[in-house]
C-alpha cells in the first residue's frame, strides 16, 4: 500500500474521528478534480467518486450518532436534575452569587510570619 493511500483510507479507530473524516474527504475531492481533469473516464475516477459517497454518508451517520449521544446525555442530566433541589454552598448567596472564599485559601502573606 502506498504512503497516499494509507493516509487517504484510514482504518482503525473504534469511534469515528469525525474531523478526520472530513478532512480525508476533502482530499479526496481535491484528487477527484485533479484525476477528473487528467482522464474523465478513468477506473480511478469512479473509484474516487465511490469512496466520496461512501466517506459522505459515514460522516453525515457519525454526525447523527454524535447529536443523539448529547441529547441524551442532556436529557439525562435534566432528569436526574429535576428531582433535586437547589443546592446553595455554604456561605453564599443566591441573590448577589457571592461566596466566602476563606476556608479553601491560605492566609495572604508569607508562610512562617
Amino acid at each position: 500500500m502506498s504512503k497516499y493511500e494509507e493516509r487517504a483510507y484510514q482504518v482503525g479507530r473504534s469511534k469515528p474521528n469525525i474531523a478526520g473524516m472530513k478532512n480525508q474527504l476533502e482530499r479526496l475531492k481535491h484528487d477527484l478534480e485533479q484525476f477528473a481533469a487528467r482522464k474523465p473516464s478513468g477506473a480511478v475516477v469512479i473509484t474516487l467518486r465511490e469512496r466520496i459517497r461512501e466517506l459522505e454518508a459515514t460522516i453525515a451517520e457519525a454526525e447523527a450518532n454524535r447529536k443523539r449521544e448529547s441529547q441524551a446525555v442532556r436529557s439525562a442530566a435534566d432528569d436526574a436534575a429535576e428531582g433535586e433541589p437547589a443546592v446553595v454552598p455554604t456561605g453564599g448567596s443566591v441573590r448577589t452569587g457571592t461566596y466566602t472564599t476563606s476556608s479553601r485559601f491560605p492566609p495572604r502573606g508569607r508562610p512562617g510570619r
